[in-house]
């Protein structure tokens, strides 16, 4: 018998981006998909949702207002503590220093936008199956 539960059913995902409609039009096609969703669109917002969503996957923008986002991964990642999460730099920032910056702040990816919705919905569905 075929299952109909969604293929993301309850794993946990974060889009933090101050571009609202980019992040809302990603947490439909995600939701979609069976995935739960919040967005948040600076950094205290990200800050507040880490600690009461408790993300498994975190996509965040670099570009943010106030705290930007090579400075909000370490904060997200000590609220998160010893639980297991996946930080993910999703930027239009895409050269080789950024990409190393993105690691030294403590990002385990780095995807430069604009996304394809196939490569997201992969690269969401891999992070999900390994978690």
């Amino acid at each position: 018998m075929e299952s109909s539960t969604p293929p993301g059913q309850g794993f946990r995902i974060l889009l933090i981006d101050d571009n609202e409609d980019a992040n809302e039009s990603m947490a439909a096609l995600l939701e979609l998909m069976g995935y739960a969703v919040r967005t948040a669109n600076h950094s205290a917002s990200a800050l507040a949702l880490t600690a009461q969503f408790e993300p498994q996957l975190i996509l965040s923008d670099i570009g943010l207002p106030g705290m930007n986002g090579y400075e909000l991964a370490p904060a997200l990642r000590q609220i998160a503590g010893p639980r297991k999460v996946v930080l993910v730099a999703a930027t239009g920032y895409g050269n080789a220093n950024d990409k190393q910056r993105s690691q030294a702040a403590g990002f385990d990816h780095h995807l430069v936008k604009p996304f394809d919705a196939d490569m997201l919905l992969e690269f969401v569905a891999t992070q999900a199956a390994a978690y």
